[in-house]
């Protein structure tokens, strides 16, 4: 069993005092963003990754005044709906298209004079559903 140990850094941001074109490494760039996060108009270009976008939108979003806040959090509701039941849609059609797919499969077999038993070993259908094509 492998030694596990979980460390600790307490960071007092208050007195990290490195301009950004001081910081060397990641560690560093986000002791700026999250120090800095607040006072920022835009993210600088050194800080331009995924990481540090998401942190500054997710901070814009939390600078919104209450009435705005419920507003964008009532949108983003709607658009992930909207992407739940178009999803939901591809995958029920998806669904549909393979069950045809199986029944137009079966058919031909039938019809080619092929056993039952072989087309629902095959198509994964019942011996019920090959009786209804």
């Amino acid at each position: 069993m492998p030694d596990e140990t979980i460390n600790f850094v307490f960071l007092e941001l208050n007195r990290f005092g490195r301009k950004l074109e001081e910081c060397e490494g990641l560690v560093e760039q986000w002791c700026y963003a999250l120090k800095h996060i607040g006072t920022l108009d835009r993210l600088p270009e050194e800080l331009r990754t995924k990481a540090f976008e998401r942190l500054f939108r997710a901070c814009e979003v939390a600078k919104f005044s209450p009435e705005v806040k419920l507003k964008y959090e009532s949108d983003m509701i709607t658009e992930r709906d909207y992407y739940n039941i178009i999803g939901t849609a591809e995958e029920r059609g998806e669904a549909r298209g393979r069950e045809s797919g199986r029944a137009e499969v079966a058919r031909k077999m039938l019809a080619a004079g092929m056993p039952a038993s072989q087309i629902t070993a095959f198509t994964g259908l019942t011996s019920d559903q090959l009786k209804e094509l």
